[in-house]
């Protein structure tokens, strides 16, 4: 370990494991936090105790961030003093007892199948930009993408002779994406019109394509597209998932499709296609629909002899359940 600043050695440990960018730089800044609020230097790091930790966890609260907030901290702390015990640096962990706050799960937000239609409706136009972010967008969808993969995709992650596309995920972590006859004639077409040879979806220079870029030309699709509600790019990538399931693939077809490690992970979709499937089945108009509202009509037009009537039928019911005798029912 440098002895120095621990926290170097174990930027290259994260490093070295595949953590994504974001994910260091997160980690790193969380653990500055915790050596700033202790006015401890990170060398010292073998002086902390379980109660100047849960001290710092407190401090975090008493700021009012939220539990899912203060959740990523203690997950920051916890894997770094694992770390620590692990490589032999610490004997004892004392951040393995700290308590992490319970952190309710959300559903992921989708779009529906009409919304999707709709949104791919509004990326018409000849301009090389609108080209670029249809196959773009189209590749979210019907690969399961993050943006961070989409916009970092190859064209030597291709194979279009076999309809595979290779993505490289969390972790540097590879999962295989069969892709339909009509996605490789897209992507054909457009690789020869744009004549890419290297990222799929260039930017300036010799990078790709970014990531704000990509959610700034979205907004503007939503917004052709007349979907009133906050949409995502990544939105495109849960719902698909979903429409998998709608459309009777198996969960652990979607986990392999997603590239998730945990069966777990992808349930929570399983009780997105439930949601899904209940708005479908209360807002559906079905057969019955309509001699359901003309029977409701003809109550209505009843009026206060309906009302009198159940009221004769409700006091029936109270003499009845009161032991009271009670006068003879006449129906209407």
């Amino acid at each position: 370990m440098t002895a120095d600043n621990p926290l170097t050695d174990y930027e290259a440990y994260l490093r070295l494991k595949g953590a994504s960018p974001r994910t260091i730089e997160l980690y790193l800044h969380y653990l500055g936090h915790l050596f700033q609020f202790l006015k401890v230097e990170p060398a010292a790091v073998s002086t902390l105790t379980t109660a100047q930790l849960r001290t710092y966890v407190a401090s975090l609260q008493e700021r009012g961030l939220a539990d899912k907030s203060v959740a990523s901290e203690v997950q920051a702390i916890k894997a770094f003093f694992h770390f620590l015990v692990d490589e032999g640096y610490l004997d004892g962990d004392p951040a393995a007892r700290l308590p992490t706050p319970k952190v309710a799960r959300r559903l992921p937000k989708t779009l529906t199948v009409e919304e999707v239609r709709a949104l791919f409706g509004a990326m018409g136009g000849n301009s090389r930009v609108d080209g670029r972010n249809k196959v773009l967008f189209h590749m979210c969808y019907v690969a399961g993408l993050r943006i961070g993969e989409a916009v970092a995709l190859r064209t030597s992650d291709l194979d279009l002779d076999e309809g595979v596309l290779r993505v490289v995920g969390k972790g540097d972590k590879e999962r295989r994406v069969y892709l339909k006859a009509y996605t490789v004639e897209l992507l054909m077409r457009y690789i020869e019109q744009s004549g890419v040879s290297d990222f799929l979806f260039p930017g300036r220079g010799r990078d790709h394509i970014t990531v704000s870029t990509v959610e700034s030309q979205f907004s503007r699709y939503v917004k052709r597209a007349s979907i009133e509600r906050r949409a995502t790019p990544h939105m495109l990538r849960h719902s698909v998932a979903v429409h998998y399931l709608l459309g009777g693939a198996p969960i652990t077809f979607i986990q392999q499709f997603l590239g998730h490690e945990r069966l777990a992970t992808t349930g929570i979709y399983t009780q997105l296609a439930d949601e899904m499937t209940k708005k479908i089945a209360l807002e559906t108009e079905t057969a019955l629909e309509g001699i359901a509202k003309k029977d409701r009509g003809r109550v209505k037009e009843k009026g206060p002899r309906y009302e009198v009537q159940k009221d004769r039928w409700d006091r029936f019911v109270r003499q009845a359940l009161g032991g009271k005798k009670a006068a003879r029912w006449q129906p209407p």
